[in-house]
C-alpha cells in the first residue's frame, strides 16, 4: 500500500511516496494534479519506500519522458544508492529535497 504526501513550496511540487508501490494508480493522481495546477518542477521522494516493482520503475521512466516533452522537470530524491542508480542516467537524482532549489 502506498501513502502519498504532497507539498508545494517555492514553485516545486514535492511528492513523498511512503510504503510499497505495487501498482501505478498513484501516477494518474499525480498527473492530474500537475496538469491542473501547471507545475513545472516535480521532486519524487522515494526515501521512505519499502518496495518498488519493476513495472512501477518503468512507469516512472515513461512519465519522465512525458514531463520532458512538456518542458517540465522531474527529480528523484533518494539517498538509497541502489534505487538512485536505476534512475540516474535518465532522471536527475538528489540526496535531499533542499537540493531541488539549487537546480531550478
Amino acid at each position: 500500500m502506498i501513502d502519498i504526501r504532497t507539498e508545494y513550496r517555492k514553485g516545486v511540487l514535492f511528492i513523498r511516496l511512503i510504503g510499497r508501490i505495487d501498482n501505478n494508480d498513484y501516477l494518474n493522481e499525480i498527473r492530474d494534479l500537475i496538469n491542473k495546477i501547471g507545475i513545472n518542477y516535480i521532486v519524487l521522494n522515494l526515501e521512505n519506500l519499502n518496495y518498488i516493482s519493476l513495472e512501477s520503475i518503468d512507469h516512472i521512466m515513461k512519465y519522465n519522458n512525458e514531463i520532458l516533452k512538456k518542458k517540465k522537470h522531474l527529480l528523484i530524491c533518494d539517498s538509497n544508492q541502489g534505487r538512485g542508480r536505476i534512475f540516474e542516467k535518465f532522471i536527475p537524482n538528489i540526496s535531499s529535497e533542499l537540493e531541488a532549489f539549487s537546480l531550478i
